[in-house]
This record gives C-alpha cells, sequence and structure tokens, in this order.
C-alpha cells in the first residue's frame, strides 16, 4: 500500500473531487448490490409454488430467518400475483441500474477531472523547474530524455495514478460492503473465502517485485529514443550529405529493439495480473460451489439465497483483480513518477539571496577580480583579471576552446565563478536579483534563436510592451524593415521552427531588432555574423554597429577584421588572458595576436 499512497500525494488539493468520487462510488456499490440480492426474490417467485414459512425460531442473528421474514411479507403485499411481483422487481431492478450507473459516470468524472488537474499542476511545476537550472544541466542532458519525462513519463504517472487512485477510493469500499453482505448471508462459506483470498494477494506481490525496475528500464530507453531522433531531425541535413541513412538506420533499430524488448517484459507482467487472478478467483468459486452445494441438499441454506451469494460473490473478485492489476500500474508509474521527481530535485545551483539587491542601470564598470571556472574537473577560466568601463567595446579573441564564450556567459550568471568575483558597479552579482542582472543584458549568438511563432512575438520576447512603431523602428535599424515588409502577414509571419523559413542574414538581422527593442546597457555578440555570406554579414555588421554604439559591448570574433575598432582586445589561450590593448598596441607587442592576425592576412 506505501506505493498506493505514494501515487496519492499527487492528488494533494483536489479534495472536493476526491469526496465527490468517493461519494458517488459509494452510491454505486450500494445499487449494485441491492440490484444483485433482487435475484433472490426473483428466483422465489418465479419458482416458488406456495408461500414461504417463516421458521419459528427467530431468535439470534440469522440471515435465513430474516430472509424469509422479508419474502413471506413480500408474498402477502403482492397478493399472490407473481406477474405483479415480477413486475415490481423489474422496476426496482431498472431504478437501481440508473442510479447506478449514473452515479459511477460521477464518480469517473471527478476521478478524471482530480487526475488531469493534478498532472497539469505537476507539468506546470516541472518546467518552472526547467527554466530555473543552470546551463550546466542542459549541457549534461539530453533534450529528448527531458522531452520524453514531460511526456512519456508524465503520461504513464496519469495512468497509474488513474488505476491506484481508483484502487484506493473505490475498490476497498467495493470489498468491505460485498464482504459484509456475504457475512450476513453465510459466514461459514465466507471464512473460507478469507482463507483462500490472500493466496492471490501473494502470487501478484511476487510476480510484481521486479515490475518497478524493468519500468524505469523501459522509460530510460524511451528517453535515448526520443533524444536519438531530435539529433537526427535537428542534423537531416548532414546525415544526407555524408550519405549515413543506412548508418543511422542502424543505430535506430538498435535502441528501438532494445525499448521493444523491455516495453514486451514489462507489459507480460502487467498483462498476467487480469488472468491470473481470475484464474484464481474461479477456483475459489468452484470450490464455494462445491462446500455450498453440499449445504443446499443437507437444507443448511435456501437454494436462491446460495445462488444469491455466488452472484454478490461473483462482485468480490473484479475489486481484487482491479487491485492486482493497478499494482503493476503503479510500480510503472512509481518508476515514471521517480523521473520526474528528479527533475525537480536538481540543485537549482544559481541562487538568489533573500536580500539581494535589485540594480537600475549600469553606470561605472564591469570587474572580473581573480575569476576561476571549472566544469567539474575541467578548468576553463584561470585566475582572469579584467576590467570592462561604461560605453567601452571590448573584443575576445583567441583560439577555440580558450573560455571567450565562458566568460562572456558568467556575466548574466549562467553560470557562476568557482573562484572570485564579479562586479558589476561595485556590486558582487551574486547580490543582485537575476532578474534585474538579466535585464542589463543583451545578447546577439552566432546560432540565431527564434522560436516558431510570429516575428512581432519574436520581438516582443524581451519587452512584451512594445508598439508596432517601436518594433518597425527597431526593424529598421537592423536593415530588416524592408525584407519584413515584403512578408504576406508582415509582423504576424510564422518563420517556422527555429527560424528556418528565413535566411541566416534574415534571422540574425530579427535577433538583432529584438536586442535593439530591449535596450540593454551591455551588450555580448557571439561570434555574431561568422556564419554568414559576404552580403549578409555587410548588412548585419551595420546593424550591429548601430546597435552597439554607445553601449557597453562584448565582441567575440574570429574575425579579426570586424573588432580592428575594439576600445581593447583581450587575447585568450588555454583560460588565461595572455595579451590585452588595442589593435595597434597589439600588433607592437609582437605576440599572439599578431600570428593569429597574420595567419587571417597572410594572403593579402
Amino acid at each position: 500500500m506505501k506505493n498506493f499512497f505514494q501515487i496519492l500525494r499527487y492528488a494533494k488539493g483536489h479534495g472536493k473531487e476526491i469526496f465527490f468520487n468517493i461519494f458517488f462510488n459509494l452510491i454505486f456499490i450500494l445499487s449494485s448490490a441491492f440490484s444483485l440480492t433482487l435475484a433472490m426474490p426473483l428466483l422465489k417467485f418465479l419458482f416458488l409454488s406456495e408461500k414461504p414459512q417463516i421458521p419459528q425460531n427467530t431468535s439470534g442473528f440469522d440471515f435465513n430467518t430474516v430472509y424469509q421474514k422479508l419474502m413471506s411479507s413480500f408474498y402477502e403485499l403482492v397478493s399472490e400475483d407473481k406477474r405483479y411481483a415480477l413486475l415490481l422487481i423489474c422496476l426496482f431492478l431498472i431504478a437501481s441500474i440508473l442510479i447506478k450507473n449514473t452515479a459511477r459516470y460521477l464518480a469517473l468524472v471527478n476521478l478524471k477531472i482530480l487526475i488531469f488537474k493534478s498532472i497539469e499542476k505537476l507539468k506546470n511545476r516541472i518546467f518552472d523547474k526547467i527554466l530555473t537550472l543552470p546551463m550546466s544541466y542542459f549541457n549534461h542532458e539530453k533534450k529528448g530524455d527531458v522531452i520524453s519525462r514531460m511526456s512519456n513519463d508524465a503520461k504513464e504517472l496519469e495512468w497509474s495514478m488513474s488505476a491506484s487512485l481508483e484502487s484506493i477510493f473505490k475498490e476497498p469500499v467495493s470489498i468491505v460492503i460485498f464482504l459484509g453482505i456475504l457475512i450476513y448471508m453465510s459466514p461459514m462459506l465466507t471464512l473460507y473465502v478469507l482463507l483462500l483470498l490472500p493466496i492471490t494477494a501473494l502470487l501478484v506481490s511476487f510476480l510484481g517485485k521486479k515490475l518497478k525496475a524493468k519500468s524505469t528500464q523501459t522509460q530510460i530507453k524511451q528517453g535515448v529514443l526520443l533524444a536519438f531522433l531530435e539529433e537526427i531531425l535537428g542534423g537531416m541535413k548532414v546525415v544526407k550529405t555524408f550519405g549515413a541513412e543506412s548508418l543511422m538506420k542502424r543505430k535506430f533499430a538498435l535502441v528501438n529493439r532494445e525499448t521493444t524488448r523491455l516495453n514486451i517484459s514489462v507489459n507480460k507482467r502487467v498483462d498476467s495480473a487480469s488472468p491470473i487472478s481470475e484464474i484464481f478467483g474461479i477456483s475459489i468459486a468452484a470450490v464455494l460451489l462445491w462446500l455450498g452445494g453440499n449445504m443446499v441438499f443437507h437444507e443448511k441454506i435456501e437454494p436462491e439465497v446460495f445462488i444469491g451469494y455466488l452472484i454478490v460473490f461473483s462482485q468480490l473478485i473484479p475489486p481484487f483483480k482491479q487491485f492486482s492489476t493497478a499494482f503493476y500500474s503503479v510500480q510503472k508509474g512509481i518508476a515514471s513518477a521517480n523521473r520526474l521527481e528528479e527533475i525537480l530535485a536538481t540543485d537549482i545551483k544559481i541562487y538568489e539571496k533573500p536580500d539581494a539587491l535589485t540594480i537600475k542601470g549600469f553606470n561605472d564598470q564591469i570587474v572580473f577580480r581573480n575569476v576561476s571556472f571549472s566544469y567539474g574537473q575541467h578548468n576553463v577560466l584561470q585566475n582572469i583579471n579584467l576590467e570592462i568601463p561604461k560605453g567601452k567595446k571590448i573584443a575576445l579573441v583567441g583560439q577555440s576552446g580558450s573560455g571567450k564564450t565562458t566568460l562572456t556567459e558568467l556575466i548574466p550568471r549562467f553560470y557562476d565563478v568557482t573562484a572570485g568575483e564579479i562586479l558589476i558597479d561595485n556590486h558582487n552579482i551574486k547580490d543582485l536579483t537575476v532578474s534585474s542582472l538579466r535585464k542589463l543584458i543583451g545578447t546577439v549568438n552566432q546560432e540565431s534563436i527564434l522560436f516558431n511563432d510570429s516575428i512581432r512575438n519574436n520581438l516582443q520576447l524581451g519587452y512584451p510592451e512594445a508598439t508596432e512603431a517601436q518594433m518597425k523602428e527597431a526593424l529598421r535599424m537592423a536593415n530588416a524593415l524592408d525584407f519584413v515588409n515584403q512578408k504576406e502577414s508582415g509582423l504576424d509571419e510564422i518563420i517556422g521552427e527555429r527560424g528556418n523559413k528565413l535566411s541566416g542574414g534574415q534571422k540574425q538581422r530579427i535577433s538583432i531588432a529584438r536586442a535593439i527593442l530591449k535596450n540593454p546597457e551591455i551588450l555580448i555578440l557571439d561570434e555574431a555574423t561568422s556564419a554568414l555570406d559576404s552580403e549578409s554579414e555587410k548588412f548585419v555588421q551595420e546593424a550591429i554597429d548601430t546597435l552597439s554604439s554607445g553601449r557597453t559591448t562584448l565582441v567575440i570574433a574570429h574575425r579579426l577584421s570586424t573588432i580592428l575598432d575594439a576600445d581593447e582586445i583581450v587575447v585568450m589561450s588555454e583560460g588565461k588572458i595572455v595579451e590585452q590593448g588595442t589593435h595597434k598596441d597589439l600588433l607592437e607587442k609582437n605576440g599572439t595576436y599578431k600570428r593569429l592576425y597574420q595567419m587571417q592576412f597572410q594572403d593579402n
């Protein structure tokens, strides 16, 4: 039962739906019991030719005595007209079935509302947590696996909740009521039932012992499969260019085969629950038939009462079957819930102090003081000391992997320094609210990150209140207004996944317009023109010059021709600053920068 209640915790806050589910289930069970017990008077009046005899000894709590009294009273009420008695029984039967099914429908409606709202709340919690996780989490976790958890695991948990909550709220009540009726009808027969039923429960528990571990493996494989598919779809051009379709087919088939194998293994166990329970239930019913039949032969129980007993007992088997099936579903659900909880339990790492300051603007300088940073055991930055005055253009150059991008990503706290500190206007950025810090910063990356939405909504990402006039002015400044106006829907044009309906230069100019609209005081340009052709680069570079004018700008560049006018050029190598100065100063030093410059311009 521990696992059942582990699933139940997701239903917190839905007391109204729980109450109405239990209430309508109770009506359903009572009306079911009433409709079943009508079989006894029906049989009596169809096949009995004379008035029932009331036993003389009426002392004690005896079902046969009470039953015979009721039957005798009913016999007199209908004036020995069997057709009238049959009509009353049929009307009672119709009424009870109507109440029963209406109550069942209302119970299920409340259960589904509870489940869907609970899953909705859980998904919101997970998505909110994903947005607070540091960038390092997404460097280690595959996007496909995260998507699998939000889709496959959430759906598995939904099914598990449906099975477990039904078992918790309905089946115990069904068992208690029907078992109570059976005890009332024949304590002796019911004793045999109580002795035989636990055998089924023990067998189900034994068979489900390893299901949770198998389910966890299955969900992990589902995540791997989805991650692989997401990677292939994103790199389809590369796959086709290198003729790697056959290789990818084999890789996909291997992962898919393993996923299928695990799914078959898990579902074998799940599907075995119902038939095993039914076999044991019918076996118990056969034993009861033998014992009860002998009691009828010895006139220890009325024939119609015994048949009624068997009918009521048949209603005791489904709740036990449901428990066994639910037990397997809950094991699968717990495995999925654990994977979802892993996300919720992940350390966000980027913490905001309770008394964090809200910074209103940038007035003086950014200072890196003895800053070091590492990914686990891998040192990326070592003892960085750097001052970036307000309004200056600082260029970062160096070989790939020298730490340039990581250095800029420390400013908006995508990561936190391992040692040292970063100051903005003499405030340690860890003492500032994350939201106010990031409001100061705008970024334009080598890869334009746009969403499958309209141009308007992409522009308003950092400034939701922007008017159409403001958006068009930003587009004009980014050299993007002309091509946007040529679109059939203008600002409302849907640009496709990752903006794939636009050219590279157009995407980059939309990104720059978005940054202009945000109007950041600190601008980070991460190789913003390196992936463009010459014509697009010209338009984008003009837009960048407009954007960076009068702002504090950090430029990461491989093309040294784009940063010759920088106020200061910082040369990095293996996570360290090896040279600093203007373009002219660095050439005169005849060091690393000059070698990089000569490599790019040796043909000129």
